[in-house]
């Protein structure tokens, strides 16, 4: 008994050598989420100089923010659950554009990107709108319609518009109105004549979007589109 004894390891080196462990794995474990968002920013520069790269129409270089965590253990099995985009663009008539773009089920795939299916947002501000509607004319959001005011001969014209969206095209309806207070007809001739040129073709769009509604907000005009099968070369 007494051997056997004289064999056990001292109980101070145990608790040193459990400390050590423990102390080792917690410095592990504390650098993981550091070298997880440090690869997870190097993927997200990589594809927004890929974006910036493939959209022409792109003021400055995109914000893209990858949703995975861990994110190198979705990098090693290829697939990121969903990756968020946002950037400034101008429109071929100069207007500026802020587009945000949610990309699903992304995978790395040779030099590029796929994902499973793609949701965007356009938003152009009022105040770049008011081409062509005379000086003086100040547009805004009224409960999902597009305010028109203006002054004539020192009394308010107010015009209520809806935006509609038809295939690619987008269409102002006048649907209320009224002159110095009082209610007038919006489909009259002369307020006719004044939209029957409003209506605006949506371009383009980036990784092959499909418009599929318009909104007026605060924040100014919406397009939204969507798109599946989505490819970033």
């Amino acid at each position: 008994m007494k051997r056997l004894s004289a064999l056990r390891v001292p109980r101070p080196f145990k608790r040193r050598k459990l400390l050590w462990t423990g102390a080792t794995l917690s410095v592990v474990l504390a650098a993981l989420p550091v070298a997880d968002r440090v690869a997870a920013s190097a993927a997200e520069e990589r594809l927004a100089d890929q974006i910036a790269g493939q959209q022409k129409s792109v003021v400055g270089t995109p914000e893209v923010s990858i949703d995975a965590f861990p994110f190198l253990l979705s990098s090693a099995e290829g697939t990121f659950p969903e990756v968020a985009v946002r950037a400034d663009a101008v429109t071929g008539e100069g207007r500026p554009v802020q587009a945000s773009l949610e990309l699903h089920e992304v995978s790395e795939k040779g030099d590029g990107y796929t994902a499973a299916s793609a949701d965007a947002r356009f938003t152009v501000p009022l105040s770049s709108l008011g081409d062509g509607l005379g000086e003086g004319t100040s547009l805004s959001a009224d409960d999902g319609r597009l305010r028109i005011d203006r002054q004539i001969f020192g009394l308010q014209l107010t015009i209520h518009a809806e935006l509609r969206l038809s295939g690619r095209t987008i269409s102002m309806v006048p649907v209320a109105a009224s002159f110095a207070g009082s209610r007038i007809d919006p489909s009259s001739p002369r307020i006719t004549e004044a939209f029957k040129d409003r209506e605006r073709t949506v371009p383009e769009l980036p990784v092959g979007l499909a418009p599929t509604r318009v909104a007026v907000t605060d924040d100014g005009v919406v397009l939204y589109a969507s798109a599946k099968d989505v490819r970033l070369t």
